[in-house]
Parts: C-alpha cells; sequence; structure tokens
C-alpha cells in the first residue's frame, strides 16, 4: 500500500516553510535520489524533537514533472491554470520544486531547510523561502478564521489524496496550489464589523455561516462553496498569515485528489460559472467579494507524490 506525505494531512502548526527551487539542468537522476532522501530527514528530525510535530512535504512542479519522472504524469497535471483575469491579476512562479516544513518551532524549522538545502544545494537554485505563523486561535490577519470548512477525519485524506483505484501508479499523491496573497488592510480595517462579515459571508468570532439575507451568493465562503451552503470543500486548504516589513498576507496550499478541483473551485471565485477551459467560459456578473481588498503575486501548481513513489522513482533500474 502506498504511504502518504504525512505533511498533506497533518494538523495545524505554528510555523511554516517554504522552499522554492528550479533545478539545474542534467541534474534530474542525482535529484531522485536527493528528493527521496528528505522524507527520511524529516522523520529523523521529527524524532529528535517530537514535541514540535514537524512534517514535511516534497512536491514537483507541474512543468518540471516530465523532466524529473518522465516515465508517467500524474492525470491532468497542468501549469497554474489562470493567465490575467479581468477580477483579478495573477502571476505565475515557475518553481521546479516546492518543499514545505511545519512545526511549532521555528528553530527547527530552520534547521530543517538547512539541511534540506544543503541536500540539493548542488542540483538546484533557491528561488525563495516563504516563511508563514499561525496567528491566534487559527484566523487570518482579516481577523477572521482562516478555513473554518476544512473537511476533518477521514473525510481530510478523502479529499486531498488520490485512491489506488483511481490512479494506482499515484495512490496516495496530491495534487498541490500554491499561491502568496497580499491584503490590502489599510482599507479592510476602514470597515466596520458587519460589512466585513457580509464581504465574508461568516461571522467574525465563530466563523459560522450568516444567515439570509446577510449572506450573499459572492461572500468569500459562499463562492469558495461554489455557490451553494450544501456544498462541501474540494479542497483541503493549509494557510498560514505572512508578515513583513511593508507586505503581509496569507501564504495558501490547497491540496486535492482530482486535477480539476482547483480550477473548479478557484474559477467559481474568480467569476467563471462553470469548470474546464475558463477562458472558453463567459464570465458571470459576481466573483468573490474579498478579491476587492487583496491580490496575488505568486500562483504556483504542483504534484506530492507518495513517499512510495519517491522510493521507487530512485531505484537505478527505474524507468520512471
Amino acid at each position: 500500500m502506498a504511504r502518504e506525505q504525512l505533511g498533506i494531512c497533518a494538523e495545524a502548526n505554528l510555523h511554516a516553510s517554504y522552499l522554492l527551487f528550479n533545478a539545474l539542468e542534467g541534474q534530474e537522476a542525482l535529484l531522485r535520489q536527493k528528493l527521496a532522501r528528505i522524507p527520511l530527514l524529516l522523520a529523523r528530525l521529527a524524532e529528535h524533537f517530537s514535541e514540535t510535530q514537524l512534517t514535511g512535504v516534497v512536491a514537483i512542479g507541474a512543468n518540471y514533472w516530465d523532466s524529473l519522472y518522465p516515465g508517467a504524469r500524474p492525470r491532468g497535471l497542468q501549469a497554474f491554470p489562470f493567465a490575467a483575469n479581468d477580477n483579478l491579476a495573477l502571476a505565475e512562479v515557475w518553481a521546479d520544486l516546492l518543499i514545505v516544513v511545519r512545526s511549532d518551532r521555528l528553530d527547527v524549522n530552520y534547521i530543517a531547510c538547512q539541511q534540506i538545502c544543503q541536500l540539493v544545494k548542488p542540483h538546484v537554485d533557491l528561488l525563495e523561502q516563504l516563511q508563514g505563523f499561525r496567528y491566534l486561535d487559527g484566523r487570518d490577519l482579516t481577523g477572521f478564521i482562516d478555513s473554518p470548512q476544512n473537511p476533518r477525519g477521514s473525510r481530510k485524506r478523502k479529499l486531498a489524496l488520490i485512491d489506488p483505484s483511481n490512479q494506482p501508479v499515484f495512490a496516495a499523491g496530491s495534487y498541490l496550489h500554491l499561491q502568496r496573497w497580499h491584503y490590502d488592510l489599510l482599507h479592510w480595517q476602514q470597515l466596520d464589523i458587519s460589512q466585513q462579515e457580509e464581504i465574508m459571508g461568516m461571522s467574525k468570532i465563530e466563523g459560522s455561516l450568516l444567515q439570509p439575507p446577510r449572506l450573499l451568493a459572492n461572500s468569500h465562503a459562499l463562492s469558495s462553496r461554489l455557490g451553494e451552503e450544501a456544498n462541501l470543500p474540494l479542497l483541503l486548504m493549509q494557510n498560514m498569515p505572512f508578515a513583513e516589513q511593508n507586505s503581509h498576507g496569507l501564504i495558501s496550499v490547497s491540496y486535492a485528489s482530482e486535477p480539476d478541483s482547483f480550477s473548479l473551485q478557484f474559477g467559481y471565485q474568480l467569476g467563471y460559472q462553470t469548470a474546464g477551459q475558463l477562458k472558453e467560459q463567459q464570465p458571470a456578473n459576481q466573483y468573490d467579494l474579498f478579491f476587492d481588498y487583496c491580490h496575488a503575486d505568486l500562483c504556483a501548481a504542483f504534484f506530492a507524490p507518495s513517499l512510495s513513489f519517491l522510493e521507487m522513482a530512485c531505484r537505478p533500474d527505474n524507468k520512471s
């Protein structure tokens, strides 16, 4: 049975580090071996710092997958599926690799990232290192609870991990999208709580959905559910706020077991009624109201294979 990477369905942590790399040309064989060693490195650190709940995820960029693993490709894996949009400016980042490290101690994250960079340094260039943190009781910088609709228990695994009956080779893997959102907190904080709640579609304290008529069809909460309160989430979210000198917002990581789940949800939020080739669809009259107070300057699509796949693919006799 395929073994998933533990960081995909892990519980929330206090700190997260995100390493984005570009691979050097001709390093594929060595990189396959090094990537298979990263989960072992993290497991060793997790045992040593057992109180920190350290986990991680190794993910390969959609545009780099065929170079690294030419023998098989996850069904429907594609680069970030949206270009410029009338409702939101988006910037795709062409990153070959993403490694996520999460724990309850920032110093342990630092140690893990340092060891990972030393391991892969001869074969990659570090594009960017992002840092997220838990804010209050799991809220983002708007003051609202982040992703209160997130699934729990067995539903979490079903939503995020590929079922063996669908794609046996990629069982226990997950489609991953990374975005960095910058918040316009200056204008957001000028709104009163009632206005903020109607934009988000939920109460600011409890995180529960508002009741009609205050629950607007294009509120953030309802557009994330494709406009229907009864809809279950399509994505498992692992979001964390970030804050720098003149920049603050949210680092959003979403996991899905189906390749079109992200396109379906995010496309609806952008103002499209249907999924598929969104550029060929007619835009709807409404889009996520919260998009008036944020913008994304980093968007990238990856696939996080199972531990079993990483180990198998680095064997000398494997053709993947």
